[in-house]
């Protein structure tokens, strides 16, 4: 009893919707049939279709009750089984008793008679499972009793389940009556009989045996027969008909009289069984249906016995179980499933031991192709889309021509009409690559590219999609060419049966006439495609199909339609003056053609190839040379011609451009080989002599004449003379000149007025010489040509642009095709409560507005699901219920509530799920499972979830990025910014040398309470600012820290002056925790000296999330490490050809840093990214000695470099000098006169209305630099040896664009109250060597601390 059954039902049967109506999870679809036992009808549930039987109770009397005891114990023995499907449900009324089972369309029945018809393998691989079937049913002791081919279901993808257990029905049958027989087995009235002979027994005969009458009552009569239970051999002999049927192309091999027959020896089926070509199988089947079940083996016997023989050995190592896998629960959806055939892709083609050159060999593949190309019509994704055509092509390379057309092709020709034009782009690609390789095809399928491939492929030509229809021009060339391949094979096939059959004479004028016919019908077809691709809307298309095997096309329409067709259509290419492409394009594939047309071309394409060469693109003239070239080369231009184009080509030699140089002496070589020799010393060498620098007579050799060529025309004078408006005096004066010249005079030149006189003046300033004068009166022609085509073209867009309210060197993208659609999500999400407001209002103008209504793509729908669906997942009734996730985060609770208002808010944009949203599909499983009548499950492509959870890092990490930037914007640049107008007055009021080696640094703590030092001698030393204003009678430092050894190269204060970091050139960094004026060490940092280098700078920032201590070494390394969690957070690696680091800073808005090295290179590192974004270098090369961020310009770093007490101020956005501080006697900004000082400390404040600098250097003198009155800079401390009576002035000049701020020296008038009385003199106040590092502290008033290298610091106010 399959699906579909036959017979006219009784009239007092009601019709089977009746009997459904009091079941209300199954809708009544349509009737299959029915008969006097069961009526039969298609239902649809929540889970899918379903089928229902009715059996109409016309008897209350009858056992139904053990009857369903047994289907219901059936169909928990059988549950798990992968090839049986029994009864799923019962009901039973007073009117009917119905059993419910999973639909499934196709039967074994109707599997044999569709299309694609079943090969070999898969007949063997059905064979296989139906054995596979009994097997499991027979182990747990469940019979069939009515297997038939309408009982064995197939699925799309050849999985073969064993329905409809018939445990109601009676094991033995009266032989003297059929109608029982017709009643309950024959209910498709074929009149085949499967059942096993020793089930026919003779009526009349009691049955005496007890406990058999219940289950083998006839419901259709009254008379008993022998009653007992089904065996396995009664199914054996079922399924051995059933087998014979399947390879017999659905030949029965019994009916009721011949299976009575062959049980009294009467008849025999050999004949039927003569059909199967297999050995195997026949042998296999002839056992199965032996008359006597003693002799018949059991369903595991029969696998292991044809194991390697009827049936593969990866049938039982490898496809069973793999296929399984798709059968059996948990069920993949289509989207998975080809994700999983992709995985394990290598493992298919292993164990099917698939082999590229033997194909035959590879049937099993096929079992493959139909689970694939099943999935493959009910996928979501365009990825999975995407993947699935690329398994069919690469599959396609182990199968025969005949099954790529039947089981690849249609698979392929499905994603034709998908609305994803990435896929129908690659589904064109895809068939074009898998006809390629076909060599042979079937009589059958002679006419598959007029018939079937091109009608279903027509539709593209005409796409909305431009990627569609480019890609249909890119593959079409290919197709036509695969196309005329299969014709032609057919007409040889056709040929040589006609030569075996000696019928050449009669048949072969009928087959070349059929040929030619198909051959016309075949061109027209592809005509109308080229003509449509040629004449497409969007130049894409156009070039797409020029450089995509416009020659192979000329080949299939011959001669005469190439130069109707193709040739017409591409001409009007040229048309175009906006698309030099295309131009370019154009020329690049014209040889092909002209060369298939011949040489009667030549005279429509002179002058396409003059329009060519004097067109305003470059690209497009060295495209028209190279085609000149290789049309000469060919011979298909005249020599009259050839005399013409090399006029035109030989000032070309000079022009600017190296690729039209390179064109032209390329088509001079190949004009060379034509020409005789008598050509080529009249005429081809005179012309040659203007533009070469030595005599050369192997023209033909292009490297020779590339050599030989004088310095082209500067590209500043070709462009001037391009745009000059006075081209026709100009060209006028040169002709002039150059006659003055050759005639010898030269001192003679005519007169130039004003305007010739700029214009010359102009020239000779751009390096135009007077050779350059005779090439470019060379290039007259050429020029002028081209200062109309672009003067034209000026004209023409100056008149758009003022229709559309354009400006110049804007581009508008209004009106371009289809309106955008904008993606986007808000950066700030708005809170629940309308009460609270979700950010301060300053903060709320920087948030982007949301559109009311943006409208989705299909691509988008595609990929990501409508708005409706993301809509829906939030407003569901189905989804009221919270679900909650184990962890304290109290984002991760999600609720109907949350997940409506996150759709709302975003208006139409789908990037609004939290974390706890993202999470649905992993908890759909689990907690939604629960409950599933109560709950739904949506689920989602993978990068939708992606592009969620990077939606949410991005609000959390806008979020934290607004609290720091408050944070820092609270910070002043200074926490005690000094007083207005405040000026040292360089008195000492402190001399400390505790030190006992150099001092490298000084560094005040942010509160101003503290300074620090850092010695050679290994010692940190803090002191206390406010005891160092000169009134102590002894200046001490309040501790010393000598436990890290090494020199003390840096120091920082970090975390709000509470720590205080040093490192060493030893290779450690120590941090100190400072409490109660006091430093206590609490960690310390091992950098490795052989991986990284020795520590040279080192800083502190907090971002609010981290702590951050980022150090520099000398390998270029810079390093962060959090100091909460004591943690590396980011390593960057700093290019060693940059050279070496020598100092660095982080802008205080912590986004980006700077570094300077020993190179002079200043290197500009994102720290958001962390990638180098610009480099600028000195241009001495310099070594930087120290570098700082400006405190006020956000984009300026200021570095001190080696040589003439310079301090460079630059913009690293545009890589500019904006100003220098220079205190030298050489010229300001000199690069080869330098003096030996530096500048190796500074420290830069900013007060209400002044920006200063403080320096300190190699020549001992500590200089106060105002930036804002240059003027007022003076030298704060002089070196102890400096001359009294010398003073310095400073002025601001402007050299190159950079200000300069100069120091200049002059001697002091010298009066008689200035002459010092006789005594003993004071010492000096100055240091005695090096200023190291110099700064800034501010307790009762303002102090100046300089350290230098002889372990002192002095204190100044």
């Amino acid at each position: 009893m399959g699906n579909q059954l036959t017979g006219i039902a009784p009239s007092q049967i009601q019709p089977v919707e009746q009997y459904l109506n009091d079941i209300a999870e199954y809708d009544f679809e349509t009737s299959l049939g029915s008969t006097r036992f069961f009526k039969v009808a298609r239902t649809k549930t929540k889970e899918g279709l379903a089928v229902v039987k009715v059996f109409v109770i016309h008897d209350p009397s009858l056992p139904l009750a053990e009857h369903r005891t047994r289907l219901e114990d059936i169909r928990l023995r059988l549950h798990g089984t992968s090839n049986c499907l029994p009864f799923q449900k019962d009901v039973q009324s007073d009117k009917a008793a119905l059993l419910f089972r999973q639909y499934i369309k196709d039967s074994l029945y109707d599997r044999i008679s569709t299309r694609p018809f079943l090969n070999t393998m898969e007949k063997k691989w059905l064979a296989f499972q139906l054995l596979c079937a009994l097997n499991q049913c027979h182990k747990l002791k469940v019979c069939h009793g009515d297997i038939k081919a309408e009982n064995v279901m197939v699925t799309g993808w050849n999985w073969l389940l064993l329905t409809d257990f018939a445990s109601f029905k009676p094991t033995y049958l009266p032989e003297d009556n059929p109608s029982d027989f017709s009643y309950f087995f024959d209910t498709s009235r074929r009149r085949t009989c499967y059942i096993a002979p020793e089930r026919f027994v003779e009526g009349g005969l009691k049955n005496l045996e007890s406990g058999g009458q219940t289950g083998n009552l006839d419901l259709a009569s009254t008379s008993e027969v022998k009653a007992g239970e089904l065996a396995p051999p009664m199914d054996i002999f079922s399924a051995g008909c059933v087998i014979t049927e399947l390879f017999t192309e659905g030949t029965a091999p019994f009916d009721l009289s011949q299976l009575l027959s062959y049980r009294h020896g009467e008849y025999s089926p050999w004949k039927v069984l003569e059909k199967i070509e297999d050995t195997s199988i026949r042998d296999l089947v002839r056992h199965m249906i032996k008359k006597n079940p003693a002799h018949r083996m059991s369903a595991e016997e029969y696998l292991i016995q044809q194991r390697g023989k009827a049936f593969p050995e990866y049938f039982y190592t490898f496809l069973k179980l793999y296929v399984q896998r798709f059968a059996t629960t948990p069920i993949l959806p289509p989207d998975d499933r080809i994700n999983r055939l992709k995985r394990d892709y290598d493992q298919i083609v292993k164990n099917l031991c698939l082999d590229e050159k033997n194909l035959d060999q590879n049937t099993g593949l096929v079992l493959i192709i139909c689970l694939l190309g099943s999935s493959a019509r009910k996928l979501h994704f365009c990825s999975t889309k995407l993947i699935a055509l690329e398994l069919l092509l690469k599959f396609s390379k182990f199968l025969t021509p005949d099954v790529t057309l039947d089981r690849i092709i249609p698979y392929m020709l499905f994603f034709t009409n998908d609305r994803s034009a990435r896929v129908r782009a690659e589904t064109i690609r895809a068939i074009t690559q898998c006809l390629v390789g076909i060599k042979s095809v079937p009589r059958s399928d002679a006419n598959v590219f007029p018939e079937y491939i091109f009608p279903n492929l027509t539709h593209l030509t005409q796409d909305p999609a431009t990627m569609v229809r480019a890609t249909y021009a890119e593959n079409i060339a290919q197709l036509a060419e695969t196309a005329l391949g299969v014709l032609e094979m057919m007409q040889l096939q056709e040929l040589e049966e006609s030569v075996e059959n000696e019928n050449v004479d009669s048949e072969g004028a009928l087959f070349q006439a059929s040929y030619d016919m198909e051959l016309l019908s075949l061109q027209e077809t592809i005509q109308q495609k080229v003509v449509t691709l040629l004449s497409d809307s969007d130049n894409v298309v156009k070039q797409a199909l020029l450089e995509n095997g416009i020659t192979r096309l000329c080949v299939f329409f011959g001669r005469q339609k190439a130069n109707d067709v193709l040739l017409s259509h591409m001409i009007t290419f040229l048309n175009d003056k906006t698309d030099w492409h295309l131009r370019g394009s154009f020329f690049g594939n014209i040889v092909g053609v002209a060369a298939y047309v011949g040489w009667q071309s030549s005279s429509i394409l002179k002058p396409l190839l003059e329009q060519g060469l004097s067109d305003p693109e470059e690209y497009v003239v060295h495209k028209s040379l190279g085609a000149l070239k290789s049309l000469t080369e060919l011979g298909l231009i005249q020599k009259t011609m050839l005399q013409e184009f090399l006029h035109e080509i030989v000032p070309f030699l000079a022009h600017p451009g190296i690729w039209i140089r390179q064109g032209a002496v390329g088509f001079i070589s190949a004009l060379s080989k034509t020409f005789n020799i008598a050509d080529n010393h009249c005429k081809l060498l005179p012309s040659l002599q203007p533009f070469i620098n030595q005599p050369i007579l192997q023209v033909d050799k292009e490297i020779y004449l590339l050599n030989a060529l004088s310095d082209p025309v500067p590209r500043p004078v070709f462009d001037y003379v391009l745009r000059s408006n006075t081209l026709d005096r100009l060209f006028d004066m040169l002709q002039k000149r150059q006659y003055m010249r050759r005639h010898g005079h030269k001192l003679s030149y005519p007169e130039l007025d004003e305007t010739m006189s700029l214009i010359f003046r102009k020239l000779i300033s751009f390096g135009m010489t007077e050779a350059h004068e005779d090439k470019v009166f060379a290039m007259k022609e050429y020029i002028l040509k081209l200062h109309r085509a672009r003067a034209g073209s000026s004209e023409n867009n100056s008149s758009s642009e003022s229709s559309d309210s354009f400006k110049s060197g804007m581009l508008s993208i209004v009106g371009m095709g289809r309106s955008i659609t904008r993606r986007h999500a808000d950066l700030l999400k708005p809170k629940e409560s309308k009460d609270t407001p979700a950010t301060p209002p300053r903060r709320k103008k920087k948030v982007p507005s949301v559109e009311p209504s943006v409208s989705m793509n299909a691509e988008w729908k595609s990929m990501f699901g409508s708005n409706e669906s993301a809509a829906s997942l939030g407003s569901s009734p189905k989804l009221k219920s919270s679900v909650k996730l184990d962890t304290p985060d109290k984002r991760s609770v999600l609720t109907a509530s949350t997940v409506s208002q996150s759709s709302s808010s975003s208006s139409g944009s789908f990037v609004t799920m939290s974390p706890g949203q993202v999470m649905l599909s992993d908890l759909s499983k689990s907690s939604l499972s629960q409950n599933p009548e109560k709950s739904s499950y949506t689920r989602y492509h993978p990068c939708k979830l992606d592009l969620r959870n990077l939606v949410h890092k991005r609000r959390d990490q806008y979020s934290s990025d607004v609290l720091t930037k408050d944070l820092l914007e609270n910070i002043a640049w200074e926490s005690r910014p000094p007083p207005s107008n405040w000026k040292p007055k360089g008195l000492l009021v402190a001399h400390m040398h505790e030190h006992r080696a150099a001092v490298n640094r000084i560094q005040v703590s942010h509160d101003h309470l503290y300074f620090a030092t850092g010695s050679n001698d290994g010692n940190v030393k803090i002191w206390e600012c406010e005891k160092l204003e000169g009134k102590s009678v002894a200046n001490r430092s309040k501790q010393t820290l000598n436990k890290q050894g090494g020199h003390i190269k840096s120091l920082v204060f970090c975390e709000g002056s509470l720590s205080l970091a040093s490192a060493s050139d030893n290779g450690t960094i120590y941090l100190y925790r400072i409490e109660t004026g006091k430093a206590n060490l609490i960690n310390d940092i091992q950098v490795s000296k052989e991986d990284y280098g020795q520590v040279v700078d080192i800083t502190h920032f907090d971002t609010g999330a981290q702590s951050v201590l980022a150090y520099a070494t000398v390998n270029g390394y810079l390093i962060g490490r959090d100091l909460r969690c004591n943690e590396e957070v980011w390593r960057l690696k700093n290019d060693p050809k940059t050279g070496l680091i020598s100092s660095f800073a982080v802008h205080h808005s912590q986004c980006w840093l700077a570094v300077g090295t020993s190179s002079g290179t200043h290197v500009c590192w994102d720290l958001r990214f962390q990638l180098p974004i610009t480099s600028i270098t000195h241009p001495t090369g310099a070594r930087v000695r120290k570098l700082i961020v400006h405190p006020k310009e956000q984009s300026w770093i200021i570095s001190a470099t080696q040589g003439n007490n310079e301090v460079s101020m630059w913009d690293v956005e545009t890589g500019a000098r904006q100003k220098a501080l220079w205190a030298s006697t050489a010229p300001p900004l000199s690069q080869n006169q330098t003096s030996s000082h530096s500048i190796y400390g500074m420290h830069m404040a900013v007060t209400d209305n002044n920006v200063f600098m403080l320096t300190g250097g190699s020549d001992m003198r500590a200089r106060f630099w105002d930036i804002t009155y240059p003027a007022n800079s003076f030298i704060l401390a002089s070196a102890a040896g400096d001359n009294q009576h010398t003073g310095a002035s400073y002025r601001s000049r402007l050299i190159d664009g950079t200000e300069v701020i100069q120091e200049t020296y002059t001697k002091k008038q010298v009066s008689n109250d200035d002459i010092p009385r006789r005594g003993p003199e004071a010492p000096s106040q100055g240091h005695h060597d090096i200023i190291s590092d110099i700064n800034l502290c501010q307790t009762s008033q303002c102090l100046v601390i300089t350290a230098s290298r002889d372990g002192v610091v002095k204190v100044w106010k």
